[in-house]
């Protein structure tokens, strides 16, 4: 099989799809405790750019709405989210980061970009030079599917 081929990019991905969450998924744990999960982690990173609704939030993770409050709950109980009511719309909420959350969520980061830099170190310039064009390109075809059709 040609080396440079979508297929044989796709198999690659795949291939290391796993090893990254595994890497992600240890030092979640490690930072927050054993009862960190990777979509609580998730959560925390889509309200980083601002509060959502329970309907967007779901919406983006791809999970029921039942899912989603109750995963919504935990993170509130913990103290992580906070509920406002919706200034746009009285029957919504919006989930935000509170101060506690913001900063989980930043320690939590900064140890995977931590935990990911010696890994990385290990590639040539070459090969780091082709993950830094590859990734945003891979980005914006990744995004554009999960983008709601028109």
């Amino acid at each position: 099989m040609d080396d440079d081929t979508p297929e044989r990019a796709a198999q690659e991905l795949l291939s290391v799809l796993p090893l990254l969450n595994r890497i992600v998924a240890v030092e979640v744990r490690h930072e927050a405790g054993e009862e960190t999960t990777i979509p609580q982690f998730r959560v925390l990173a889509h309200l980083c750019d601002g509060p959502l609704t329970l309907s967007e939030l779901a919406r983006r993770r791809y999970v029921t709405l039942q899912s989603m409050s109750e995963l919504a709950q935990m993170l509130v109980e913990r103290g992580w989210i906070a509920r406002t009511p919706d200034p746009h719309d009285r029957r919504q909420q919006l989930l935000a980061l509170t101060e506690h959350g913001r900063a989980h969520y930043q320690r939590a980061l900064s140890l995977m970009i931590a935990r990911l830099i010696p890994l990385l170190a290990g590639l040539s310039a070459t090969e780091i030079e082709a993950v830094r064009v590859a990734l945003p390109a891979l980005h914006r075809v990744l995004a554009g599917e999960l983008e709601p059709a028109s």
